[in-house]
């Protein structure tokens, strides 16, 4: 009965909170053509950690429900870091232009992502109960991040704004 509430509860707080982000991304850029991608991109990364989660049969508990929530975190605001760097400036008129706004962005984004994984590894490598499983989540979020769904929500990006 307690452990039914608490998915539900994980369910519904789940749901709020991709709606919330949803809108403020919207409100943010006030336009659907990069805002939904965005909250595709980052609801694709959780589908991902969920998928690896449930192959090695990792516990969803309350500290990996909170690695999920803080891989959420970091992962839209890199994804602003994107659509900003990449909008920031003007048109973009050409994938030339495209590129090298995207890879400053990129640079960005991969210093962010070693300090995290340099700041979570002693807590996934150390027996600490429940921050353990915090941090292995926030790790392979971010790894998951940084290799698959930013490049892809650059690629998306790039076809929106250059039309290639």
């Amino acid at each position: 009965a307690l452990a039914q509430r608490f998915r539900l509860n994980s369910l519904i707080t789940g749901i709020v909170a991709v709606i919330a982000v949803s809108l403020v991304v919207y409100f943010r850029y006030g336009q659907l053509r990069v805002a939904a991608p965005m909250v595709v991109t980052a609801l694709s990364e959780v589908v991902v950690l969920l998928g690896f989660s449930a192959a090695v049969g990792y516990p969803l508990d309350l500290s990996v429900i909170a690695g999920f929530i803080a891989v959420i975190g970091t992962g839209v605001d890199d994804l602003i870091i994107i659509a900003d760097e990449v909008m920031s400036e003007g048109d973009v008129n050409s994938r030339r232009v495209f590129d090298s706004r995207f890879r400053k962005a990129f640079w960005v984004i991969g210093a962010a992502a070693a300090t995290t994984i340099i700041a979570m590894s002693p807590l996934a490598v150390l027996s600490l109960g429940d921050l353990q499983g915090f941090a292995i989540v926030t790790i392979l979020g971010v790894v998951v991040g940084v290799t698959i769904t930013r490049p892809a929500y650059g690629d998306i990006l790039r076809r929106l704004t250059t039309g290639e």
